[in-house]
């Protein structure tokens, strides 16, 4: 598969939406090895708009963020980092980060940015949120 640089688009409609979120989806799916989320809702919403790779959630009760990061970092060597586009999920992407660099993994930042930009497009922050305004 070859992926090429495509100059970005402003998304008008929702089936623009959705061909653009699918397209996403393979390129997350073929470039990343694990995608890390907040939460089970998080990842809930990327299973209903059809994505099939592994998914890990931060939200382990009692399991150290170094702890996750070294399990993760045994069996991966690409992650993207899919945390909320607020204050919040902007600190914690920016903390695994590191961790995740430092244990010498390659975090796929530019599809973070895509996904970013997606999200703004209809004004969704929250990666939960994704499949009720795409699919709803």
């Amino acid at each position: 598969m070859v992926l090429l640089k495509r100059k970005r688009k402003k998304i008008k409609n929702p089936d623009e939406l959705r061909e653009a979120l699918e397209d996403f989806l393979r390129e997350l799916e073929y470039l990343a090895d694990v995608v890390v989320v907040e939460g089970q809702r998080d990842a809930e919403a990327l299973r209903n708009l059809g994505f099939r790779g592994k998914i890990e959630g931060l939200s382990r009760v009692g399991v150290p963020d170094s702890d996750l990061v070294e399990s993760i970092a045994r069996e991966n060597s690409s992650v993207v980092i899919l945390t909320d586009f607020d204050e919040e999920g902007r600190r914690i992407n920016g903390h695994l980060s590191r961790l995740f660099e430092r244990r010498g993994l390659k975090v796929e930042r530019g599809l973070r940015r895509e996904a970013g930009r997606l999200m703004a497009s209809i004004g969704v922050y929250a990666i939960e949120a994704l499949d009720s305004s795409i699919v709803g």
